[in-house]
């Protein structure tokens, strides 16, 4: 019950008095301290406190105490001019009151949650792009004094009061079906909203399209006029500097939305919520903005009932779950300040979040405290590699990152920061309780690294005359992308594995076509005196490098390289190493997935066995499928054996080594140098190594 006289109103056992002015009030600021003082609110938002104040439960000073503290960090004053709200705030929740720039308000909120007390004028563009991800800060600012100090008295009296309500989420972009207290689509509309807010909610957490001055729902929006006809009565002079700029409805052409008539849309300051969330682009507008502060949503929402407003600073992208995530936060007993960081955090760690949210109003603020021992909770281990999660409105803490549910309508787990735990949502998220899982790997780094400069290699061995079958890589490039995308869009576990072992066929199938090509070319290299990069297509450039090197055969430094571009240099780049002892050594891809090492014997007698040894590394950081072959050139001719071909998969830094027996015929091969031709594909880069064995009497 409140008990009031003009000037003074008694509040679940708070004393609130209206004072006339700032002198006043700085003296009431300055005697708060605890509970037991009185609040004061300065007379011109006197009248708009007591007509809001009821909106939302209020804090009893009787009432039994809360599971955790109400209020965390610092209150930090950067404005002189709301330096007595900056006194009420941490008067009245015992937290140390600071002053100074905002650079040094921005590196404390790295560590604790601090609640930036200014004016809109001093808090511009550069201040809101400066507040880093990890930063637990809100800007507790308001478009005068008044306001200011009417904000500060209800964050006080419904703060710790207001997550007794219910919580409403609305996404304006979805096609979801809507379901109690989540709206949808074509049922994200204002009138719809105000149905399900109807006498106040909790948590407002919104999604969709914004700009500056209103965010956009089905057939309306959440408009940021302060006023029924926010006229300007004298226009500002149009100059030659970028300055905010006056809206339609402004200048009297009603509104910017033209499909709209103006009295379809929600008013930021009539929307009934103590907490909201705006996942929209280009809704934090405070001073020297893009648009006055007098539509800015934020603002004239701190003017109705909402005691905090988190939005989205410029673009905003990606991780959609994160006005959901924050609902969630505010709902485990977070900090608004700490809620924040962890969202944003989760925005920044998200391959596919852009952007960042900020926050306008008390960071320090606990709406919905819970006992010591449970916000220290240590991260819930998965056992037996999977975690039981029961529904709930919260988030839960999980000691593992990238996890999934079975099922797109269990758990979503969103990875934290620090790369090694998870936050879980239920409820907030639309979702119900159910097992959760490690999820594979993502695989947009397989694609980039690995699949696509190998289905490149493959294609462009045209230009190593090698004749690739052109329709099957194509076939598995468009299955490789799909499975990627299918991973990424993966909201179940069973998705997600699906799609990566339809990547692995991929591999498998470009590795079974490697093997094909080089085994087409071992059979060409042993029924002729060629191989493919003895012939390369013209047009072609071809530099030699200065210097010598050493031959890998001979030991000779007589070695000349010569770099080569086919299809007059468009081509893919390829080497040739040549020994003027030995001749040609090495040809191919100038690029290769693998290191190569030949062991062959220099000379042998004839019918005796021999054996070149093969020895193939992958590099560090990466498997690779390699395929090999051998061959002496025209075996039949020549009368001697070597042709064979195989292939093998080697882990990140493996090595192995692959021997090829060779003979040749005691009467009839020439007692002559035999060339040998070693043949190596490593993720679709081929290269062509030539050994001379001596056959002896």
């Amino acid at each position: 019950m409140a008990l009031s006289t003009p000037d003074r109103l008694s509040l679940a056992g708070r004393t609130v008095v209206a004072v006339a002015d700032a002198a006043q009030y700085a003296e009431y600021a300055s005697g708060v301290e605890g509970t037991a003082s009185p609040l004061p609110v300065l007379a011109d938002a006197w009248e708009r406190f007591t007509a809001s104040c009821g909106s939302l439960p209020t804090a009893a000073e009787d009432a039994p105490g809360p599971a955790g503290p109400s209020w965390q960090g610092a209150v930090f004053v950067c404005d002189p001019q709301y330096a007595a709200v900056g006194r009420v705030l941490a008067g009245a929740t015992g937290r140390p009151l600071l002053d100074g720039a905002f650079a040094e308000a921005v590196e404390l909120a790295r560590s604790t949650p601090v609640t930036v007390v200014a004016g809109p004028s001093v808090i511009g563009p550069e201040e809101l792009a400066a507040v880093p991800v990890d930063a637990q800060l809100g800007f507790f600012t308001a478009r005068s004094t008044g306001a200011a100090s009417a904000l500060a008295v209800r964050t006080l009296l419904n703060g710790p009061a207001a997550a007794a309500l219910g919580d409403v989420f609305v996404d304006a972009l979805s096609p979801q079906e809507s379901a109690p207290g989540r709206l949808f689509g074509p049922d994200a509309s204002p009138r719809r909203l105000r149905s399900v807010i109807g006498e106040g909610v909790a948590v407002l957490a919104g999604r969709g399209h914004a700009r500056d001055c209103v965010m956009h729902l089905n057939g309306g929006g959440i408009c940021g006029r302060s006023e029924e006809q926010p006229l300007l009565a004298v226009l500002p002079r149009i100059g030659a500097e970028w300055s905010e700029h006056v809206t339609a409805c402004q200048q009297g052409e009603g509104c910017w939305r033209a499909d709209v008539p103006m009295e379809k849309h929600l008013r930021a300051s009539q929307v009934r919520a103590a907490f909201v969330v705006l996942d929209s682009c280009r809704t934090a507008v405070a001073g020297r903005g893009s648009v006055r502060t007098d539509v800015s949503v934020p603002l004239n929402m701190l003017e109705g009932s909402a005691l905090a407003v988190a939005v989205a600073a410029g673009t905003r992208g990606g991780a959609e779950y994160a006005a959901p995530l924050f609902q969630a936060l505010v709902r485990s007993g977070l900090t608004l300040g700490a809620a924040l960081r962890e969202t944003n955090g989760a925005i920044d760690a998200d391959p596919e979040g852009v952007g960042k949210l900020v926050l306008f109003g008390d960071a320090g603020l606990v709406p919905a405290p819970v006992a010591p021992e449970q916000s220290a909770r240590e991260p819930l281990p998965l056992v037996d590699g999977a975690l039981e999660v029961a529904e709930g409105p919260g988030a839960l803490l999980a000691a593992a990152p990238d996890l999934l549910a079975d099922d797109e309508d269990g758990p979503l787990a969103v990875t934290r920061p620090d790369g090694a735990s998870s936050w879980v949502l239920t409820t907030a998220a639309g979702r119900g309780a159910g097992r959760l899982h490690p999820a594979p790997p993502r695989l947009d780094t397989a694609w980039t690294q690995r699949a696509l400069p190998w289905l490149d290699r493959l294609c462009a061995l045209d230009g190593m005359g090698l004749k690739p079958n052109r329709a099957q890589l194509d076939n598995l490039r468009h299955q490789a992308a799909t499975a990627v995308r299918n991973r990424a869009e993966a909201a179940g576990v069973r998705a997600a594995r699906e799609a990566v072992g339809a990547f692995a066929e991929v591999l498998e199938g470009l590795s079974r076509l490697q093997e094909r090509l080089l085994a087409d070319e071992t059979r060409w290299v042993a029924t002729s005196f060629y191989s493919a990069t003895d012939g390369w297509p013209r047009p072609w450039l071809a530099r030699t490098r200065p210097g010598l090197g050493d031959c890998p055969q001979c030991g000779a430094e007589a070695l000349v390289r010569h770099d080569i571009r086919t299809g007059a240099g468009v081509g893919l780049p390829l080497h040739s190493l040549v020994c003027v002892r030995c001749g040609e050594v090495e040809a191919g891809a100038a690029r290769f997935a693998a290191q190569v090492a030949v062991q062959s014997p220099p000379e042998v007698r004839r019918g005796e066995p021999f054996a070149v040894r093969v020895t193939v590394t992958a590099p560090a950081d990466r498997p690779v499928a390699v395929a090999l072959g051998a061959a002496v050139v025209n075996e039949q001719l020549l009368h001697c054996t070597l042709a064979r071909t195989t292939a093998v998969e080697l882990a990140a830094g493996e090595s192995r080594t692959v021997e090829f027996a060779g003979s040749s015929d005691g009467a009839r091969a020439k007692t002559d140098l035999q060339p040998v031709k070693i043949l190596v594909a490593a993720d679709g880069a081929v290269r062509c190594l030539t050994r001379n064995v001596w056959l002896r009497v």
